[in-house]
């Protein structure tokens, strides 16, 4: 594997470009077009200069021009570096093919990780930062089996389903792709700092954005062209009507990626917007094993064993959730005996707490 921080002169062109951030995508990619190959790139502006001026202003035109040295570029990386930080351009050969594919595909891709992992059989997996106790636990079981299909999560960095994805992926083999929304410098939420850190350890973090740039709103639904683009399919695991979510859903429907959705019973607001897109035409799953079916992908794992009370226990649970109390009842036990068969489930990944002494069967 080549030096991640060794780049051609092409590549060095794109990072050079984008760190113009006051530039539009379009003026970017025209000047990338302009001076690509060009060995005196400040003779070429220079000689181009009425065009440019014409593109983007003459304030613009005297910054670009001005920072047409080496000295400039060297400062470019010398940042990166420090910040370990490298850049995936659209000139570098581990460029993802099905982000080209996109309409807008980010000029770089800037990284903390292992790139190789963009050449993997990527999923996105995204919902709601709002999302219930159940849809959380709905995302870790999905993650968790997934992993086991051979499929590397794809996902944000936010609260709620992003922080279940990462978390479950850490914990089995570190496999996880987090696009993030503005540059490293700046995560959003703070909070998850930390977590940022572990996956850049073990797995891979992006972001088209130069590590200064601040995670403003406007970048998060623009942020989930990536996590779709990456994508061979997408899972939305929760969101209301309204919900960012939605954005990722929208480009993967766009992109021509295969859509699934978990369903919600009525008046569960943070899952409206599942229900939507499954009127619209997304996949409905209630097993991960629906996506492995989908993908004709054999599932081979071995299933925890449950004991006889276990097997009565979710027995009870098969036609719907029910409190502690009713579950006692129906297997004539007392809450006392069902109390430590229902926890040992749950670590078995069987049940979910979906209320206060409330139990949902998630196998």
């Amino acid at each position: 594997m080549r030096d991640k921080t060794k780049y051609t002169t092409e590549e060095l062109c794109y990072i050079w470009i984008d760190g113009f951030s006051e530039l539009e995508y379009k003026h970017k990619k025209n000047l990338i077009e302009l001076i690509s190959g060009k060995k005196d790139i400040k003779k070429v502006i220079e000689s181009g200069k009425d065009y440019i001026i014409s593109e983007i202003g003459e304030e613009k035109f005297r910054t670009i021009s001005m920072s047409a040295t080496p000295q400039y570029l060297d400062y470019l990386l010398a940042e990166l570096k420090r910040k370990e930080v490298y850049c995936i351009t659209q000139a570098s050969e581990e460029y993802p093919d099905v982000l080209l594919q996109t309409e807008i595909p980010p000029l770089v891709l800037y990284a903390k990780g292992e790139s190789d992992m963009l050449k993997e059989n990527l999923f996105g997996i995204v919902g709601s930062r709002k999302s219930l106790p159940l849809s959380v636990k709905i995302a870790e079981n999905y993650t968790e089996k997934l992993i086991g299909y051979g499929f590397v999560p794809v996902t944000g960095i936010a609260e709620g389903i992003d922080k279940a994805v990462l978390e479950t992926a850490l914990r089995i083999n570190g496999k996880a792709i987090s696009v993030v929304a503005g540059g490293f410098d700046n995560i959003y939420p703070a909070s998850h700092t930390e977590l940022f850190n572990k996956l850049s350890e073990k797995g891979l973090c992006i972001s088209e954005h130069r590590p200064e740039i601040k995670a403003l709103p406007y970048l998060f639904p623009i942020r989930n062209r990536i996590i779709s683009g990456l994508a061979r399919g997408v899972l939305i695991v929760s969101g209301a009507k309204k919900s960012g979510t939605l954005y990722t859903a929208e480009y993967a429907e766009e992109y021509g990626k295969d859509l699934f959705c978990i369903p919600y019973s009525v008046g569960i607001a943070s899952g409206a917007g599942c229900n939507d897109l499954i009127k619209r035409g997304a996949i409905l799953t209630d097993d991960p094993k629906d996506i492995a079916d989908f993908y004709g992908i054999t599932d081979t794992e071995e299933k925890a064993e449950l004991t006889k009370d276990e097997l009565i226990v979710t027995e009870c649970l098969k036609d719907g959730e029910k409190h502690i109390e009713a579950i006692a009842k129906e297997t004539g036990k007392t809450v006392y005996e069902i109390s430590p068969i229902l926890s040992m489930l749950e670590i078995k990944g069987y049940v979910v707490k979906s209320g206060v002494n409330v139990y949902t069967l998630l196998k």
